[in-house]
């Protein structure tokens, strides 16, 4: 009888270790792809882009909701496979590498010294659910600076918004990923603008 008890124990252990849990699936936003400028020669400009500050909920790689009331959260089982402010910079510096607007671009890691800088405030990175539909949210604030005079040049804000093709994780992650697209076309423009403004 005890051996029939310690077998009921043991079928039921194994069985426990061999349950399945619901694995994390991580995303991540690849670089569009180039888009072309009506122009004969780029800037002489050279630009770094910083990485964004960004608020305590947007540092980590959740990947966050917000609901109409303002209730906020965090899908539990998906993620970015960074955080939004390091993918907006990655994806938006390959755009400008395609671009060739400016003679040299970095990311503020680097040691070089160039003549502008790009900043900006992410404010928010949030699937976002509306009466009925959904849409990937981003709110950002650029700021172009001399780095010689230390002088803001120009700031512009973005308010970004795509529709989700789904109200799930899945749907949230398509739609923030057209919405850093249409963000970075747009800065793209912005910067375009400017360095044939400012000689």
């Amino acid at each position: 009888m005890q051996h029939y008890f310690l077998y009921i124990f043991t079928g039921l252990l194994l069985l426990g270790c061999t349950g399945t849990t619901s694995s994390i699936h991580e995303y991540t936003i690849f670089p569009q792809e180039k888009i072309e400028f009506n122009t004969t020669a780029r800037a002489h400009k050279t630009l770094s882009v910083a990485s964004s500050k960004s608020c305590s909920s947007l540092t980590g790689k959740n990947l966050l909701y917000i609901r109409e009331n303002g209730e906020t959260g965090s899908y539990l089982y998906s993620k970015w496979s960074d955080t939004p402010a390091t993918l907006i910079q990655q994806s938006l510096l390959k755009l400008l590498y395609d671009q060739s607007l400016f003679s040299a671009i970095s990311p503020t890691s680097s040691v070089s010294q160039n003549d502008w800088l790009l900043e900006s405030d992410l404010n928010a990175f949030y699937h976002r659910f509306l009466k009925g539909t959904s849409e990937g949210y981003i709110d950002i604030t650029y700021r172009i600076i001399d780095t010689k005079t230390k002088r803001i040049i120009a700031i512009k804000r973005f308010v970004i918004t795509s529709p989700a093709p789904s109200m799930d994780a899945i749907g949230g992650v398509e739609a923030l990923k057209n919405s850093t697209h249409k963000l970075n076309h747009q800065c793209s423009e912005w910067l375009h603008t400017l360095t044939k403004e400012i000689k």
